[in-house]
């Protein structure tokens, strides 16, 4: 079943957010069960809301996503859900 993983980081700045590309490495991009990837500012820091296929492979991500985050002097607590529906950009709909 898909699940939801939303990062928030107030008091944070995204340059914090991209210093944690530089550290992962590929490693961080190459990811294929993640199904979408998003990071936006907001009005006191930024979110991240990534989309994976399962809880598992979200889970062995975080062996990677663990030690970046945290050389780059972020503290990552996600608020994992399941996902309801989510829909393709040629507007097919996954469960």
């Amino acid at each position: 079943m898909p699940i939801v993983a939303i990062f928030e980081f107030p008091g944070e700045t995204v340059d914090k957010y991209e210093k944690v590309f530089e550290i992962g490495g590929s490693a961080i991009n190459d990811q294929p069960r993640r199904l979408s990837h998003v990071c936006y500012p907001t009005d006191v820091g930024f979110t991240v809301v990534d989309v994976w296929a399962d809880e598992a492979s979200f889970a062995a991500f975080g062996e990677i996503i663990g030690p970046a985050t945290a050389q780059a002097g972020l503290d990552a607590k996600p608020d994992v859900r399941p996902v309801q529906g989510f829909m393709l950009a040629d507007g097919a709909r996954n469960p």
